[in-house]
């Protein structure tokens, strides 16, 4: 089973260079890690390393449960939170 990053992601970009496999990459709204790449850092650290450098602990084994939430909240039409840093605002 691989990670994810769930919706409590502040899009600081700790995790994106911390993990040794690269699973990790910027998506629209959130980063978002590959599942088919990531490999929960077994043979390179005790504990993932996304996991242990995420300021808000967005990091975590993939949750069944919390991806079938998100995925019908969004069926229902809620809009995802996106949070953008200050230099990608517009006036």
């Amino acid at each position: 089973m691989s990670y994810m990053i769930s919706c409590e992601c502040i899009n600081c970009s700790a995790c994106e260079y911390e993990c040794p496999v690269r699973a990790i990459a910027a998506a629209p709204t959130q980063y978002s890690i590959d599942a088919s790449t990531c490999v929960e850092c077994d043979g390179y650290f005790s504990v993932p390393r996304c996991k242990s450098v995420c300021p808000v602990g967005a990091c975590g084994p993939t949750r069944e449960g919390y991806l079938f939430k998100m995925h019908a909240l969004a069926h229902r039409g809620a809009s995802p939170v996106v949070l953008r840093r200050p230099t990608e605002l517009k006036p």
